[in-house]
């Protein structure tokens, strides 16, 4: 990991390769990290051995955010891809929270956000089928990437290795080649180049039970 200091700013940048650690549990930091560009996971291990990931962070999502009460890292983030990153000293944030209450507000609104995302996603690993939580997953990571300016209607940058997608979803390797490959020969999505292509919106929808209003 590399970064530069600019006080003035309030923040440093920097850069962590694909693979390697953005957080790591236990550490203490003392920094928020929000993603300028790339791909992270939260995840954790269970008893024997198996990664569960607990969230996938895309662009503009924070890492870390449970440092403004806790003094270590509880739940580490690793890059997914090579990401490059903006880090706000946690003082500094509260420091500024004092003098602006909007910026503690817009806080919250954050963290609400991520617990809602964590309680659907387990609604699904409880009472959704592998077809289902597949076509949530995408349908929502469009949903977010497409807020941000960073996915068009129908086509979005998708790094996720299948893998990833099992430890996220409870399934296995296997089982997610399957439902993607049933996608595909229906004409539901395409992955192609480290592109998703959403080729029936409704039929995705319908899918993962995600009705327009």
């Amino acid at each position: 990991m590399t970064a530069k200091s600019d006080r003035r700013r309030r923040k440093t940048e920097g850069v962590v390769r694909a693979r390697q650690h953005v957080l790591r549990a236990g550490e203490v930091s003392g920094r928020i990290v929000v993603l300028r560009d790339g791909w992270a996971a939260r995840f954790t291990h269970v008893p024997d051995g198996r990664r569960q990931v607990l969230s996938i962070l895309v662009p503009g999502d924070i890492a870390g955010a449970e440092l403004v009460v806790r003094p270590s890292v509880r739940v580490p983030v690793q890059a997914l891809t090579d990401i490059s990153f903006c880090a706000f000293d946690v003082r500094e944030l509260k420091e500024i929270g004092s003098e602006d209450p909007g910026l503690v507000w817009s806080f919250l609104e954050i963290c609400t956000t991520g617990r809602k995302d964590s309680e659907a996603r387990l609604v699904d690993l409880g009472r959704r089928n592998a077809e289902q939580r597949l076509a949530r997953l995408i349908a929502e990571l469009h949903r977010r990437l497409k807020s941000r300016g960073l996915a068009d209607e129908t086509s979005m940058p998708f790094p996720l290795r299948q893998q990833t997608i099992a430890d996220a979803l409870g399934l296995t390797q296997v089982h997610v080649s399957r439902v993607m490959s049933g996608f595909r020969d229906n004409n539901v999505v395409q992955v192609n180049g480290g592109r998703l292509n959403i080729l029936n919106m409704e039929t995705l929808l319908d899918i993962a039970e995600i009705y327009r209003r």
